[in-house]
């Protein structure tokens, strides 16, 4: 008989007891016995160490730094605690679907991969957006496919796909430890980006081959008032996590990725994923890239903050060398074609998933939204019927 793999999820986290709680009751509800949860808790002064002794489970590793390090550097520490095994790492206010490490164990028994992503559920935390009441996106894929490594990263770098579509370890992405050490043995760490997850997807994606990518949600994405990454892609860059985030002496940007004419990172995400790809570049083959290529198509994608983008495009033009009215020219030629491109797979992902935004049916937190995951998953023909049931038990008992 085939042993099941060793499974390990890593929560690096720090002063933020109030989602820990819940993200980590999703990865101790797993029902799977070679399951070790390692808390990395990056030096935090608030309750963490008390949320994680209370649930008193032996799977659990609670690892303390001796002092602040930066997003990349806890990330860092945290994988040294790791045994040899599969890996994924987990935001604090993320969550995992019930009985998603078995069904990853699974997978993994049954492709011999080296790495497995999977899509996941979107959830936006009451307070996230405005809102008092949480937001729900749950995908309805079946299934599983087997992905060539380098035909989706030439894909992500030509603006096809988005990154999250690459293979890595991070929410709702597994990868065995052969990787992680592959990766460490030629550039002397794993993570060598301030953007733990755009890195961890271009690295993983330039070492294994080939991935499993589940169309069945493996994990729950959420978006908290402390998600750094969201506060600053939506323009948010003073608040008080982005902030925090900027002070903390973070990796610098590849020296070919400059930054803003005020100090600040560039608002595209497609420039993340270009410097995520050069500072992974040992990882390949020696090649060279076409930054004029590059920079019209970070301008052909943006949409929020187009101005800004154009605006840090003269500087990045200016950096190596290039026409930036070319560029601008370019983009013009490839700006309806990705958008429309993004516009239609938004679209279809939409057409396969389902949507609880109901201020009636209150989803607080990541752990009843995976008990609703399972329930939505489960029982879609009931699903309306059953929070109807809900809704009217609430108005009963007021």
């Amino acid at each position: 008989m085939t042993q099941m793999p060793a499974i390990t999820v890593i929560i690096p986290t720090r002063e933020r007891a109030d989602v820990l709680e819940k993200a980590l009751s999703t990865v101790v509800a797993q029902n799977y016995e070679r399951l070790q949860i390692i808390v990395s808790d990056n030096c935090s002064n608030d309750g963490t160490s008390d949320v994680v002794a209370g649930f008193r489970d032996p799977r659990i590793r609670y690892v303390r730094t001796q002092s602040r390090l930066s997003m990349a550097d806890n990330y860092e520490t945290a994988l040294a605690h790791a045994p040899a095994s599969w890996v994924g790492f987990m935001g604090d206010d993320d969550g995992l679907c019930i009985q998603a490490i078995p069904r990853l164990a699974q997978i993994i028994t049954e492709t011999g991969v080296q790495a497995v992503r999977s899509r996941t559920v979107t959830f936006d935390w009451p307070g996230a957006h405005g809102r008092n009441h949480g937001n729900l996106i749950v995908p309805m894929g079946r299934g599983y496919e087997i992905r060539k490594s380098a035909q989706w990263l030439s894909r992500v770098m030509q603006g096809l796909a988005p990154y999250a579509e690459l293979p890595m370890a991070y929410n709702g992405g597994f990868v065995h430890k052969d990787v992680f050490d592959a990766i460490k043995a030629r550039g002397g760490r794993y993570f060598r980006s301030s953007s733990p997850d755009v890195y961890s997807a271009v690295a993983v994606a330039s070492v294994a081959d080939r991935y499993a990518f589940s169309h069945e949600p493996l994990s729950i994405n959420g978006t908290s008032t402390h998600s750094i990454g969201t506060a600053f892609h939506r323009g948010q860059g003073n608040s008080a996590a982005a902030k925090r985030f900027f002070s903390e002496g973070n990796i610098p940007l590849h020296s070919d990725v400059p930054l803003d004419l005020d100090g600040s990172y560039p608002l595209s995400l497609h420039a993340l994923v270009l410097e995520a790809y050069l500072q992974s570049s040992t990882l390949r083959d020696p090649e060279s890239v076409d930054f004029s290529n590059q920079l019209a198509i970070m301008l052909a994608l943006e949409r929020s903050h187009r101005r800004s983008v154009q605006e840090w495009g003269a500087v990045f033009a200016d950096h190596h060398g290039l026409s930036l009215q070319r560029a601008e020219r370019r983009a013009a030629l490839l700006r309806g074609p990705l958008q429309a491109r993004s516009m239609w797979l938004k679209a279809t992902r939409a057409a396969n998933s389902i949507m609880l935004d109901d201020a009636t049916l209150p989803l607080n937190d990541v752990y009843q939204c995976s008990l609703a995951v399972a329930i939505v998953r489960g029982y879609r023909s009931r699903v309306t019927s059953l929070f109807r049931a809900f809704r009217h038990r609430r108005r009963v008992t007021g």
